[in-house]
């Protein structure tokens, strides 16, 4: 009961505000502000959710027993391949902001950008695409969403340890340590992606994105222990890092991948 306690407190506060007609956190300082809405969330999320809608209606929880879906155990080397590009970076030009790129090959993606902890939050659409000839992925951004006067189309190269190179010679380096993208092992990636992004003093910002709707969570990077996360509900959890896999594991069993 206890392994499970601290994803059932991050799903049961939203549960009970939307009973209330309230389907909607709002956190700090949201690299995403443009939603916070938990309308839509990723399968372990609904599930849970409605084991606590059925608690408070007296439906009894071995009702739901099977309904729910079971959380990956094992690391997903395979989706973090195929989805190297993404990640957290930064930005050489501006190293006390951060970049977070998230996509597929071949569909239009979101880089998120700040250049400063006070800075300004903008969602840059991006394509990346793959040489069929040479592997090699490169990343088309919009810039001048960015900023004004900027070019339209600014063609990263990626590196084959993830980083990426542009023109003039900038490079953004992808953030090693607990810092990163993660695969949720309920949900599937990039539609349902967890972003890990440093801050001063070890604070770390968690960002939960589940479709189109996202909220913030703070957290405390604890180094080799792993990473505290304060889930709604003033609920501490801790999740163990491991640096050589790249994985965050829970007590719910529920593994992240970094991409």
């Amino acid at each position: 009961m206890a392994a499970k306690l601290c994803s059932f407190a991050a799903i049961f506060v939203v549960a009970l505000q939307t009973f209330d007609g309230v389907t909607a956190f709002s956190f700090g300082s949201n690299p995403h502000q443009t939603s916070t809405s938990l309308d839509a969330v990723s399968r372990r999320e609904a599930f849970v959710a409605s084991a606590s809608a059925a608690m408070l209606v007296g439906v009894p929880m071995d009702a739901l027993a099977g309904q729910g879906v079971a959380p990956s155990a094992k690391p997903d080397k395979a989706t973090a391949a195929k989805f190297y590009f993404n990640g957290v970076f930064r930005d050489q030009k501006h190293p006390e902001g951060y970049r977070i790129v998230a996509g597929a090959v071949n569909k239009q993606g979101i880089l998120t950008m700040r250049d400063n902890p006070e800075g300004k939050i903008s969602e840059v659409p991006f394509m990346a695409k793959k040489s069929e000839e040479t592997g090699e992925i490169t990343v088309d951004m919009d810039l001048s969403v960015y900023q004004k006067g900027f070019p339209k189309s600014v063609v990263a190269t990626v590196t084959k340890d993830g980083c990426m190179k542009f023109p003039d010679g900038n490079i953004w380096i992808k953030q090693k340590g607990v810092a990163g993208l993660y695969i949720d092992g309920f949900a599937p990636y990039p539609k349902y992606r967890r972003i890990v992004v440093p801050g001063d003093d070890k604070n770390v910002a968690v960002t939960m994105v589940s479709g189109s709707k996202v909220f913030d969570v703070a957290g405390i990077d604890l180094g080799k222990k792993g990473i505290q996360v304060e889930f709604p509900g003033n609920k501490q959890c801790t999740g163990k890092f491991n640096q050589a896999q790249g994985t965050i594991t829970w007590r719910d069993g529920n593994v992240w991948t970094k991409v």
